[in-house]
């Protein structure tokens, strides 16, 4: 009964396709296709579309005969196909569509692209509602006839009497009680007014409305038959070959043009904040925990004499044998005099148990480095690294970093170089008037620290970047902070200066074009002028740091 539920609910491609795959035959009388109980009309249109060269607004589907007429005649060539479809007058399969069709319609396929979802379908009729009124088919259809008169008187019967049952009720409480005989209603309005038995009746409709909702499923499955159900599939049918499927739950999941990369910047963002939370955690709860643990005892010292002695040595001059020079001077006295009675303290007669424990600084409160740091690319393709970013900023050479290579020199996780710089000219920038000292150094060492790794620097590192050198690639800021919702550095190019190297004969990189990036020019063969790049790289910084960083060294 589904299976042939599932064929009544079919489109005529699928249940060609399913009888061609199931070797079922498929009849054909006057003009229509039987597919066992059902029949379709053979010029009725499948969802299958017909090729088309380019975009055509108007769609045209095979028809159902023509699909059926080619999987008559698939053993023979596409020509002769051609001829016997023409002179039977059945629609063509073009050979583009040939292969895909056959494949789809042969079960080797699941689907086609070629099947239209949005089509309009028709669904097959029951050859028991398409059968003629005569008796030119025998004795068996007029035995099959009369089954049908039968079937259909018992469908009323079941209908009545399920009506019947609803509309019964319970009558012997309907009237509060009151029994109607058939010959009672005399008595009855004699013995009531009409007002009362207006409401008694009213009641009793309210009554049979409570019973009919309240009937249990029991009862109606205890009907001998519900065939009157299958009478409304015509109805459901037609109203199923109406519906369209605009959406199911397989393309409602699914997003276009939607991107979520901004969720890993989001993610970076909160996993930083967190870190950052539990290491100030871990920092607060050291002091507490140093300072609930007690002080084990004091073992033995020879040099820690003056704790077991009393007055008995200083007798009766009560001299401070704890006290020193500082003492003495804040009480007014001096080396030459004696300590007065009133500076000296009052010590105890009996030797005091308590040992007086020294002050000492606190070692975790370090003192924020001023030093700059600038940040190179780790990527040999670049100008400037770790390999030669010493010769090029301190010493104003270039060396390319492949000879440095070639030279023996290892790569290191950090370098630190010194600049030289006149004071008085640092003075002049940051606008002192004052003159220096002649006779005093003119010249001050700075030192710079150099990395290639920003992902080891924390949140008080990152302030004292002052410069970057920008290789070309958006993917060498991956991880940093400052990046917009669609990776752009272009934030981090405010908090630092960047700078691009390249020879002059090339051209700098597209990404380095659209950014704040100075760019810095060196030659591949004339190494004197290496310096005035090297000048003009420490011009640019030094106006930078003074106008954003002036908290440190510069």
């Amino acid at each position: 009964n589904e299976y042939k539920s599932y064929l009544s609910m079919a489109d005529p491609l699928t249940l060609l396709r399913q009888f061609n795959i199931n070797k079922r035959d498929v009849t054909e009388k006057d003009d229509q296709l039987i597919f066992g109980e059902f029949s379709y009309p053979k010029n009725v249109k499948t969802n299958y579309m017909v090729y088309k060269a380019g975009e055509s607004i108007n769609k045209d589907y095979y028809t159902l005969e023509a699909l059926h007429f080619i999987l008559k005649n698939v053993s023979i060539p596409h020509p002769i196909y051609v001829q016997k479809a023409a002179a039977a007058k059945v629609p063509v399969v073009n050979r583009v569509d040939r292969k895909a069709l056959l494949a789809y319609l042969n079960g080797d396929t699941d689907t086609s692209g070629s099947i239209d979802k949005s089509a309009p379908l028709e669904l097959g009729a029951s050859r028991a509602a398409k059968r003629p009124a005569d008796d030119s088919e025998g004795p068996d259809f007029k035995k099959s006839k009369s089954d049908g008169s039968k079937h259909e008187n018992k469908i009323l019967h079941d209908k009545n009497a399920l009506a019947a049952k609803f509309d019964s009720g319970k009558p012997d409480q309907g009237l509060g009680g009151l029994t109607l005989a058939s010959g009672g209603a005399s008595s009855l309005s004699e013995a009531m007014s009409v007002e009362t038995i207006a409401a008694i009746k009213a009641k009793r409709f309210a009554k049979k409305r409570s019973t009919i909702l309240g009937v249990p499923d029991e009862e109606l499955v205890g009907l001998e038959s519900r065939a009157f159900i299958d009478s409304e599939i015509d109805v459901t049918r037609d109203i199923v070959s109406k519906e369209r499927v605009l959406r199911n739950r397989n393309n409602i999941l699914q997003s276009v043009g939607r991107t979520f990369t901004n969720i890993l910047s989001i993610i970076q963002v909160k996993s930083r904040d967190t870190s950052s939370r539990s290491s100030a955690a871990t920092t607060a709860q050291q002091p507490e925990e140093k300072s609930s643990k007690q002080l084990p005892p004091k073992s033995y010292s020879r040099y820690d004499q003056e704790r077991f002695r009393g007055e008995k040595e200083t007798e009766e001059f009560k001299i401070d044998t704890l006290g020193g020079f500082a003492t003495m001077k804040k009480s007014g006295t001096t080396s030459t005099q004696a300590p007065s009675h009133k500076a000296a303290p009052q010590r105890p007669s009996q030797p005091s148990s308590r040992v007086p424990v020294p002050v000492k600084p606190n070692k975790s409160q370090k003192r924020e480095s001023k030093t700059p740091i600038i940040i190179v690319p780790a990527s040999l393709s670049s100008l400037l690294n770790l390999y030669n970013v010493r010769d090029f900023l301190q010493d104003n050479k270039f060396i390319p970093a492949q000879e440095k290579i070639k030279q023996g020199y290892r790569k290191v996780t950090e370098v630190m170089i010194q600049r030289k710089r006149d004071i008085m000219q640092m003075n002049m920038l940051r606008g002192h008037t004052t003159a220096a000292n002649p006779s005093e150094n003119q010249i001050v060492t700075i030192p710079y620290r150099i990395i290639d790794a920003p992902a080891r620097l924390d949140n008080k590192d990152w302030d004292r970047v002052v410069a970057v050198f920008v290789a070309g690639p958006a993917w060498q800021f991956k991880g940093w902070p400052w990046l917009t919702n669609t990776g752009s550095p272009v934030n981090i190019f405010t908090k630092m200066k960047a700078f691009h190297l390249k020879y002059e004969e090339s051209r700098p990189d597209a990404n380095v074009l659209k950014w704040d990036v100075s760019v810095l020019n060196v030659s591949q063969t004339k190494r004197h002028l290496d310096s005035v790049s090297s000048l003009k790289f420490w011009e640019h910084l030094d106006k930078f740091v003074m106008k954003n960083k002036r908290h440190l060294r510069f």
